[in-house]
């Protein structure tokens, strides 16, 4: 992590209030990622842990490009959340939902008013239908998670809106 420099005067990092020189001037030099944990309880990401959470992610894009060219109507959620699980587990990861505070779903799937985390099952979509399709997997420990808003079929006007 790079250092910065801090006059004298400036507002102390360790988070005091007090002038850098009236409080840790004689200390060793704070990197970046200290100050912002300090002072705001954030915690900077390695070099590694970014590799992580890219790959999650990169799992949850390829997922969520199988759901996109199955949504069809005819397609039960409970397809999809099979389709979901099957892809994550094979990938070596973990849906995030599944068992989450008793959820019984490696996918949460909303039909038309069902405003979020819908739980899939023998619903079958029709033509005109909208469904959000809620994706976590955990792969390495790391968690991606996207939603993504789907039209079945040809929307209606209302629909569009």
């Amino acid at each position: 992590m790079k250092t910065v420099k801090i006059g004298r005067n400036s507002p102390c990092p360790c988070g005091s209030g007090k002038k850098y020189k009236q409080c840790c001037l004689g200390k060793k030099s704070v990197s970046v990622a200290e100050q912002y944990r300090q002072r705001y309880g954030i915690r900077l990401k390695t070099p590694e842990q970014v590799a992580g959470i890219i790959e999650a992610g990169k799992l949850l894009a390829e997922i969520m490009e199988g759901v996109e060219a199955m949504i069809a109507p005819g397609l039960a959620t409970e397809e999809i959340n099979r389709f979901v699980h099957d892809r994550t587990v094979a990938a070596g990861g973990i849906p995030a939902p599944l068992n989450y505070h008793g959820f019984p779903k490696s996918v949460c799937t909303s039909v038309n008013e069902v405003i979020c985390h819908g739980i899939p099952g023998n619903d079958v979509l029709r033509d005109g239908d909208i469904v959000n399709v809620d994706i976590t997997p955990i792969l390495g420990g790391y968690y991606a998670d996207a939603n993504k808003t789907f039209f079945v079929g040809t929307p209606t006007e209302n629909g569009r809106k």
